[in-house]
């Protein structure tokens, strides 16, 4: 038994097995991929990597499951150790070049690595089920402690997200909100008396969607290195498979060598791009389909290629509900019934839709001009 120091929890067991697991190459890449993205470059403390989190998952996933089982369930340890195994470079800015080339989510790319590389043995070889470990990073069963809207990898990505930027604004009382968890019909709840601890930490998620994920600066970067990549992947520079195994400081340096590198350059000198247009078009029928049309309009007026970037900023996960039982674990509603700090929440970020788009500032009025534009004509 061995382990490791932590900023957040301090002093984290890690067991043999789990130790073999830490030491496997596939899981030592995690030290090198950001937790935050880009997130540094906006608050420089955000230094935080997929590692730490994973670690740090694992802990609250044994918690969670002593708390509501009485004892460990190793399998689901696992599960939340390995949760985040198949992030490419930069983490979720990548996700997108996953899903374009190879047609597969990060999770997809997690669940061969568990299944087919030498993590496999290292599970196989021991007494742990490697078929559950799958069944329960699938997302069924008791996975859904992990990734369910009160799962471990989300109290734990806002608990050390918060303590690395400094964005302290909201408080999540970890040690009462687990106290307060159950598992019921093979779906997680929460006791009625955990509803104000549930409410913390919806609180806390949006203060740090507001202040961190969905900053603007933060953003722009993403979308000048998404463009980048893509553009080397789509040109046949970079494999997709090879780029989805990189670490962060091979991603930026293969770009950086490519001949469409600027974007790259730019990004390691924070010259970044400015904000040309941004503004919360709430409810207004405007998807991805618009933001392409959006794109033509924009180059076939003269902006290049590589002078500009456009993305709408919404947040996916607004409507996460869940079961609100008795003390005797009888269900008697959802957190939605009972919470108007939830329904709030929810609501003001489900409204929530940015256009955002942001240039060199050569072409910032005259984008500014052609997004209005396109949008009145709309």
């Amino acid at each position: 038994m061995m382990n490791i120091r932590d900023s957040v929890f301090k002093d984290i067991e890690i067991s043999e097995l789990e130790e073999k697991i830490i030491d496997d190459p596939n899981f030592q890449r995690l030290r090198y991929v950001k937790q935050g993205g880009f997130s540094s470059l906006v608050f420089p403390s955000a230094s935080g990597s997929r590692f730490e989190h994973s670690i740090g998952t694992m802990k609250i996933t044994k918690d969670i499951s002593k708390s509501v089982f009485g004892e460990e369930d190793e399998e689901l340890s696992l599960c939340g150790m390995l949760h985040d195994i198949g992030h490419a470079p930069f983490s979720h800015q990548s996700e997108p070049i996953a899903k374009k080339y190879l047609g597969k989510s990060h999770e997809d790319l997690g669940y061969e690595i568990i299944k087919k590389s030498s993590i496999s043995d290292i599970i196989s070889d021991s007494t742990v089920s490697l078929n559950k470990v799958l069944e329960y990073f699938s997302g069924k069963g008791k996975g859904k402690l992990v990734t369910g809207p009160l799962g471990s990898d989300r109290i734990d990505y806002l608990l050390h997200d918060s303590y690395n930027t400094g964005v302290a604004l909201g408080i999540i009382d970890y040690s009462r909100l687990e106290h307060n968890m159950a598992y019921v019909d093979g779906k997680p709840a929460i006791y009625r008396n955990g509803i104000v601890n549930a409410e913390s930490f919806f609180i806390t998620r949006y203060f740090m969607y507001e202040s961190v994920y969905m900053h603007h600066t933060i953003s722009i970067v993403e979308s000048m290195f998404l463009k980048a990549a893509d553009s080397a992947v789509e040109d046949g520079y970079i494999k997709a498979e090879e780029f989805v195994k990189m670490r962060d400081f091979e991603a930026l340096y293969k770009l950086s060598q490519y001949k469409g590198s600027d974007l790259i350059d730019r990004i390691l000198r924070r010259d970044v791009f400015k904000r040309a247009f941004y503004e919360d078009i709430g409810q207004a029928k405007f998807d991805e389909s618009q933001l392409s049309k959006l794109n033509e309009y924009l180059e076939s007026n003269g902006i290049p290629y590589n002078s500009y970037i456009s993305k709408l900023i919404s947040f996916s996960g607004a409507d996460d509900d869940i079961i609100i039982v008795g003390k005797g674990n009888e269900k008697i509603g959802k957190l939605s019934e009972y919470s108007y700090i939830f329904n709030t929440l929810s609501k003001l970020l489900r409204e929530r839709k940015i256009l955002l788009v942001a240039s060199d500032k050569n072409y910032k009025e005259k984008i500014a001009k052609l997004v209005k534009e396109f949008i009145n004509s709309e």
